[in-house]
């Protein structure tokens, strides 16, 4: 009996509850068309309402916004990485370009030469091995026998005299630098006009040491910079061609002890392009 009481008392606050529940929404509704005004009503609905509603935009844009972003940071990732790309290539052109205009620099200074004595045949080449080792004391050039290359013929750049061709093979020869201490060549001052003989010393003294000029008259008068030439007497160099200058001049007196240092003109650590003077016989 008691239990049928109680629960008829539930049941009764069920059904009191859902007609307030009722009459709650069928008067928010009549709030919310404007029929009928109920200030209570809406400040406990909003109450209840906004905070949900703060929430719910808040959660969408935070959501947006990191969306938004990543997209950002992949394109801005894709523009660096193509800028990147686009600056490796200009760098490399601009790399090119500067090899260029060095090689440019290079013919025109051997163009140069070439105008100075017309009368003379020149075969323009390149080098395309070189001995181990920092100096160029003998070194391969790409042209032989078929460009009209021949044993002896001297080598020179815009600088100075280089060496002459030690081998020639159809297609390559080998030249000797006039710093080897295989080599030697007759030199003159040009301002006093005495002649002596120009040795290679690379490697026999000192690194430093590159060339000698022995054989000098025991009365010359030499100054530090007297530029040393081709005397032309060894019948393989033609006259006038510059060796170098006077470094340094010894004090001893007399045979061999009395001799010159030499600076030579060409730069033996970096020898690229060449000329070959093509010495027809007789000449």
């Amino acid at each position: 009996m008691r239990f049928s009481q109680g629960l008829m008392r539930h049941k009764i606050a069920l059904i009191v509850c859902g007609a307030v529940l009722c009459l709650l929404v069928a008067l928010f509704g009549l709030s919310v068309t404007g029929i009928y005004k109920i200030p209570l009503l809406e400040n406990a609905v909003g109450a209840v309402v906004t905070p949900i509603q703060n929430f719910v935009t808040d959660t969408y844009t935070s959501v947006r916004s990191g969306i938004e972003k990543r997209s950002t940071i992949a394109e801005l990732n894709e523009e660096i990485a193509a800028l990147t790309e686009r600056n490796r290539q200009l760098e490399a052109t601009v790399s090119q370009m500067s090899e260029l205009q060095r090689e440019n620099e290079r013919l025109l200074g051997l163009l140069g030469v070439t105008e100075t004595s017309p009368e003379v045949r020149y075969i323009a080449a390149s080098v395309s091995a070189k001995e181990p080792g920092g100096w160029f004391s003998t070194f391969t050039l790409d042209k032989g026998a078929r460009d009209g290359v021949k044993k002896n013929d001297p080598v020179l750049n815009d600088s100075g005299l280089i060496g002459r061709v030690m081998e020639v093979s159809d297609r390559n020869s080998v030249v000797i630098t006039i710093i080897d201490s295989r080599s030697a060549v007759a030199g003159m001052v040009e301002r006093t006009r005495d002649n002596g003989i120009c040795h290679g010393s690379l490697y026999v003294n000192d690194n430093d040491e590159m060339m000698r000029m022995n054989y000098l008259p025991s009365g010359t008068e030499l100054n530090t910079g007297d530029r040393v030439i081709t005397s032309g007497l060894d019948n393989i160099y033609p006259k006038g061609l510059l060796i170098g200058t006077v470094r340094s001049i010894s004090r001893d007196t007399g045979g061999e002890d009395h001799y010159v240092l030499l600076t030579t003109a060409a730069d033996f650590a970096h020898i690229e392009d060449v000329l070959i003077m093509s010495m027809q016989e007789g000449e």
